[in-house]
């Protein structure tokens, strides 16, 4: 089995179980500027770039920065915050990669605020990780490489991509590993995804101690 130096993962559907703070940051944003969406299609509207969901709502351009207000908004709202779940294998996982002397971080497209606030929740350590990207310090979101080549130049990692992996709970992930050129390990719980040679898929996160 190949084995990885740096694990970065994808934080919402990944590591944690955050659709139901999600439907309602969603649900609340799109609210703001007078445009009613469908709780269901939420799940969906996480895994493609935001601006394919507004398009998808016929949400009006003129009002894209009061929904991005909004969406900072309820992003970190406290109440909202608390609907995040923790998956049970998400510390294991963490201390045995710590346990192996292996490097994690995360790169999302959620705000490094509300990363870090709910790994307080959950009394993870912060400085567990490496290094977080969000979408402040890369305004080109996945499935575009940015996010993941931010992350590698970062870490020294630009000349070693072999040694690197995303772990990702959508096709957007694996599309921007592809493009940055690093292997993608899909995480499918529910076995809503194909098999593919353009990345590996797992249905559990300890399956990542086999890579």
């Amino acid at each position: 089995m190949k084995k990885y130096e740096l694990y970065l993962f994808d934080f919402d559907g990944t590591i944690v179980d955050s659709l139901n703070s999600l439907i309602d940051i969603f649900v609340l944003s799109f609210k703001a500027i007078d445009i009613e969406i469908d709780p269901k299609n939420v799940l969906r509207y996480t895994r493609i770039p935001i601006e394919e969901t507004y398009n998808e709502v016929h949400a009006p351009w003129s009002r894209a920065g009061e929904f991005e207000k909004a969406l900072r908004f309820y992003l970190n709202d406290e109440e909202v915050l608390k609907k995040t779940e923790l998956y049970d294998e998400t510390i294991p996982l963490f201390k045995a990669l710590r346990e192996r002397g292996l490097k994690f971080g995360i790169v999302t497209s959620n705000n490094e605020k509300h990363v870090i606030d709910v790994l307080n929740m959950f009394n993870i350590p912060v400085d567990w990780f490496e290094i977080f990207v969000d979408s402040d310090k890369v305004r080109d979101t996945k499935p575009s490489p940015a996010p993941l080549l931010y992350a590698l130049k970062e870490l020294g990692y630009l000349d070693s991509r072999d040694k690197v992996v995303y772990i990702g709970d959508g096709m957007n992930d694996m599309l921007s590993a592809n493009a940055a050129e690093v292997d993608a390990i899909l995480i499918d719980r529910d076995g809503s995804f194909d098999e593919s040679d353009k990345y590996i898929k797992i249905d559990k996160l300890m399956s990542l101690l086999n890579y």
